[in-house]
Formats: C-alpha cells, structure tokens, sequence
C-alpha cells in the first residue's frame, strides 16, 4: 500500500454544500448590511465560500497543493477581463470629468426628434457597447447622457432607461472585446466567436423586437416640451459646463484665473 488517498467524484450533497453556503452567507450579509455590503461583506461571504469548496475537495482526496494550482488557473484565465473592467472604471471617469456627458446631453437635445427618440437611444448604445465591449460604460456614460435629454425634451425617462439598457446589452453579448464574453469563453474553453455566434440567436431576435416596440412607443407618445423650454435648458446647460465641440475633440482646459 502507498498509503495515498484514492481521488474521489464528488457527490450531490458535496455540489450543492457550496451553492448553499454561498446563498447563505450572501443573504445574510444583504440582510445585515444593506447595500453597505457590497463593500466588504459580500466578498468575505465569497472567500468562506470558497473555503468551504476547498474543504470538500479535501475531503473527496485532493491534495491541497492541487487545490491551490487550480485556483490559480482560474485566475489566470479571468486575467483578461480584468484588466477590461479597469478599463471600463477609467473610460466612464474620463467622460465624467472631460465633459463629454453634457456635450453629448447638448447636442443631442438639438439632434433627436422625440417622435424616434426611444429608437434611436436604443440604436446608438447598441453601436457604441458593440465597440467598447462594455455594458456597463455605455450605460454609465452615453447612457446617463440620454436619459438627461429625455427628461429636457418631455419623453419618459424610465422607457429611455429600458432603452439603454437593450442597447448596452447586445454589445455585451456580441461584443469580442465584452468582458463577459471573453470570461465565459475562455471558462469553457471555446473560440470566443464561436460563442459570440451562439449568442447572436438570442441576442440579435430579442434586440429587434425591442426596437420595434420604443419605435411604437416613440410614434404614440405623449406631447412634448415646446421649443422656448428647450431653448431655456440648453442655456442653463452651457452655463454649467463648458460645452464646445473643438474643446471636446481637441481635449483643451481652460488655465485658471
């Protein structure tokens, strides 16, 4: 006898001891904390987590040695969308700060017409997410842009949300450069076209006939603001920012007096 631990299949019970362990703890951290876990409670709620599937594949004879190597395969293999995701965090604070969000709020209260107006926001985050690869920075950029000009030009903000979020979430799907999408596939260990092929069956159906339905709700939507109001808010709006196209193009700061 070599005295070695034969490897085990792991059982029904051991599958679902981690599932429920995570279910727990995260319930528990919501309930305890709030919205304030997302600070630091939910993420020891995953570390235990993780303990605890360590421990049962202890248990079914894996070494830990072994156990530590493929953690740190899985890492490895999430690298990419890491680094994408700090990217997508730098991306929507250079907006931010850069003035982007107003000019594009400016311009655009001048440019769309109400009657497309839900349309054409789902149009256009769905080009710009399919080209950054990012949900989240469409929707927290150009995204918070449009909503801005729905409730400047008396369109309803929240279907414009509903748009946004159509749009940001085909990029995110059918996106090569989509977090998500390079996770999913490199965690499976597919071609990520392949699964971006995949995901078109779902994606592009669902995407059209939600086009079609904020084209309809855009044709027999309520009246909107008349054109003195708009007028009076892009005044406002150049009064608190510094809305200019050579300046957003060129990236120019005015020096401080």
């Amino acid at each position: 006898m070599s005295g070695r631990v034969a490897v085990r299949e792991p059982s029904l019970p051991d599958a679902l001891i981690p599932l429920a362990t995570l279910a727990i703890l995260i319930a528990g951290a919501l309930t305890m904390f709030g919205l304030d876990a997302l600070d630091g409670p939910i993420q020891v709620a995953l570390l235990l987590c993780c303990a605890v599937a360590a421990i049962i594949a202890m248990k079914n004879g894996h070494k830990f040695s072994a156990i530590q190597e493929a953690g740190r395969g899985a890492l490895a293999s999430v690298t990419s969308a890491i680094f994408i995701l700090f990217a997508v965090g730098t991306l929507i604070g250079v907006w931010n700060l850069s003035g982007t969000i107003p000019t594009l709020v400016y311009y655009g209260i001048q440019v769309l017409s109400p009657g497309w107006y839900y349309a054409a926001t789902a149009i256009i985050c769905g080009v710009v997410a399919m080209s950054i690869g990012s949900s989240w920075t469409t929707a927290a950029t150009i995204g918070v842009g449009l909503v801005g000009i729905a409730s400047l030009i008396g369109v309803s903000p929240a279907i414009t949300a509903g748009a946004v979020i159509s749009g940001a979430y085909l990029g995110d799907k059918t996106s090569p450069l989509s977090e998500t999408t390079i996770l999913t596939s490199q965690i499976v260990e597919v071609d990520v076209y392949q699964h971006i092929k995949r995901q078109v069956w779902t994606s592009a159906p669902a995407y059209l006939i939600a086009l079609i339905v904020f084209f309809v709700l855009g044709l027999t939507g309520p009246d909107t603001v008349t054109t003195a109001e708009t007028s009076s808010d892009l005044d406002k709006l150049t009064g608190k920012s510094n809305v200019r196209w050579a300046r957003w193009c060129a990236g120019r700061v005015n020096p401080r007096r």
